[in-house]
């Protein structure tokens, strides 16, 4: 085959093969579409909420300490979400399925004693202003 001998053909043709592989499974993979979700600024109802409470009492590093050890994420990250938090904002939380309704939810968390994790979780999940999340949780007695 083209002047080789028999070992020199099964290389080449090892070779080509080797290159042929690779080709289609760089092929295959430059076909699925690759979506980066950047998961740094989601933060628990529960930290937000203690976190808030931290900030309301004056202690911020604490707050920034908590949100960084309960959400795993860096100390630049955990600031930006405890400003946010001192600010009236909140971040949207880890997407919980499977749980009822948001009204049962609240239910649960209000006969627990968590009355601010609910305003939490309703600002969350409905996009509400604090007055707004404040007035469906009066609601729901």
């Amino acid at each position: 085959m083209f002047g080789l001998d028999t070992e020199e053909s099964l290389l080449l043709i090892l070779l080509l093969m080797i290159i042929g592989t690779g080709v289609s499974r760089w092929a295959a993979r430059r076909k699925v579409a690759q979506i980066y979700i950047g998961l740094d600024h989601i933060t628990p109802v529960g930290v937000q909420a203690r976190a808030h409470d931290l900030i309301e009492a004056g202690r911020f590093r604490d707050a920034v300490k908590l949100v960084r050890k309960e959400s795993q994420v860096s100390r630049r990250t955990a600031v930006e979400v405890a400003n946010v938090l001192r600010d009236g904002g909140v971040l949207p939380g880890f997407p919980v399925f499977d749980q009822g309704d948001l009204s049962a939810q609240v239910r649960a968390l209000i006969v627990a004693g968590s009355r601010k994790e609910a305003v939490f979780l309703v600002r969350t999940t409905e996009d509400m202003s604090q007055a707004e999340a404040e007035a469906f949780i009066d609601s729901l007695r």
